[in-house]
């Protein structure tokens, strides 16, 4: 009993000794007050105390400490405001440093690699466009890339020939302006992005800039309304469009950043709308009705594929065999004048107008857009395919082997899809009619 006791006393002696300082230094961290920090420095610790706050503060004292945050955010917003107003968006200055750097990738690269080895391209019997286009790319004949994409920019491509050939360039492409830029460099735009000027006066200075007329059109493709006048078929429904608040054409926040292209879905040159010379307005005849012709002339790097004659999909003013070639000798003479780098591996189709008295004008340029399709909608036509297929056994070094490259050589490929097409894509009435006649390759 003795030896129990002994044991229970020297037991809780022990414990509390050991137990009591930890319970006594939690009890006193939890009375802490919640701005209490605690110091450490090697073994020794302290405790630092927040002075107290008091959360009852004086209508005075609020409003001095708002007044105070209130002051100090306005002068953050008054210096970000005056550093933008300080730099606007140059919309010229966007255009060159895109050229810049697409003439620096373009010429950069590698040249095509030329052998003596003919690589053999194997296809079904009834290849599809499709699949023919997937052959092309596959072999690497056809560049497919984001500069490729730019080129299809209305703006950009004028501005990398002018860089090219100097003012040589507006005797083969139609001179090209961005709505922005002229809005900007011409000051009819505030830095806040709105007109500053009336209808009178806008047309006015287009008139200065383009004595001869405008049209306004796309920056990247051919919008569903498009007339060879442009989007618009006299300049005053343009301006009148142009004033209005909910305009389309243009709006203030593109004072201030480049636009981005719905059809490429990045951006290209930064303008949605490009303005042209009107060409047609200034090559007509006095007391004559215009009188103009389109062509499409299909390349492959400098080279003219003069057998890829497509038939328009709708019947219009037919061009002579003496105006195709016409046509094709004049943006063969334009791609001489472009370095090869520019032009390795690049399919293009030119669309080229026959204006009076024997001018012509090239009006357009159509690339893949730097994706893997087709770079001419007219390559759905047998004789389209089979121009490019013999071009490239010629001058790429390979070969369309079996049934279906002899088809393909032959104007027949993508027969039947043509076929198809050409009745769709056909006008009511004996057109249509005509078109369910098997087509001649």
């Amino acid at each position: 009993m003795k030896f129990l006791t002994t044991f229970l006393v020297t037991f809780l002696t022990t414990f509390f000794s050991l137990a009591l300082p930890s319970l006594l230094s939690a009890a006193q961290s939890q009375a802490a007050t919640p701005g209490s920090e605690v110091v450490t420095s090697g073994q020794n610790s302290t405790k630092k105390q927040s002075p107290k706050i008091n959360s009852k503060k004086s209508p005075k004292q609020s409003t001095a400490r708002s007044n105070a945050r209130t002051g100090k955010s306005l002068k953050v917003s008054e210096t970000a405001k005056k550093s933008v107003e300080a730099r606007p968006h140059d919309p010229r200055g966007f255009v060159d440093d895109r050229v810049t750097r697409m003439l620096r990738d373009l010429k950069g690269r590698a040249p095509r690699a030329l052998s003596d080895q003919v690589r053999v391209v194997s296809l079904p019997v009834a290849a599809s466009r499709a699949e023919w286009l997937q052959a092309i790319y596959s072999r690497q004949l056809v560049d497919a890339s984001p500069a490729t994409g730019l080129l299809s920019d209305k703006l950009l491509f004028y501005e990398l020939a002018r860089r090219e050939m100097g003012p040589d360039v507006d005797r083969f492409l139609v001179r090209s302006i961005g709505l922005r830029d002229f809005l900007v460099s011409q000051g009819l735009v505030g830095r806040d992005g709105r007109l500053t000027i009336d209808g009178d006066g806008l047309e006015a200075s287009l008139f200065k800039v383009f004595p001869a007329g405008f049209v306004a059109r796309p920056a990247v493709g051919v919008a569903p309304r498009e007339t060879g006048r442009g989007l618009f078929k006299e300049s005053d429904e343009f301006v009148a469009e142009l004033i209005k608040p909910d305009t389309f054409l243009y709006r203030p926040e593109h004072r201030r950043r480049p636009v981005r292209s719905s059809v490429l879905g990045s951006i290209s040159s930064g303008e949605a709308i490009v303005l042209q010379d009107d060409v047609l307005q200034s090559h007509a005849v006095a007391g004559k009705k215009s009188q103009w012709r389109e062509v499409r002339v299909h390349t492959y790097e400098s080279r003219i594929l003069e057998d890829a004659n497509a038939n328009f999909w709708i019947s219009e003013a037919r061009f002579s065999k003496d105006e195709l070639k016409l046509a094709q000798s004049f943006v063969a003479e334009f791609l001489q004048k472009l370095s090869p780098s520019l032009l390795s591996r690049q399919a293009f189709s030119f669309d080229v107008l026959i204006l009076p008295e024997g001018k012509v004008k090239i009006v357009d340029i159509v690339t893949n857009r730097g994706k893997k399709t087709a770079w001419s909608s007219y390559l759905d036509q047998p004789r389209v395919i089979g121009a490019y297929t013999r071009h490239f056994e010629s001058h790429a070094g390979v070969r369309f082997s079996g049934l279906g490259g002899y088809l393909l050589r032959k104007n027949v490929g993508n027969y039947f899809a043509y076929w198809g097409l050409k009745i769709e894509r056909s006008r009511p009435g004996v057109e249509k009619v005509l078109a369910w006649i098997p087509p001649w390759p």
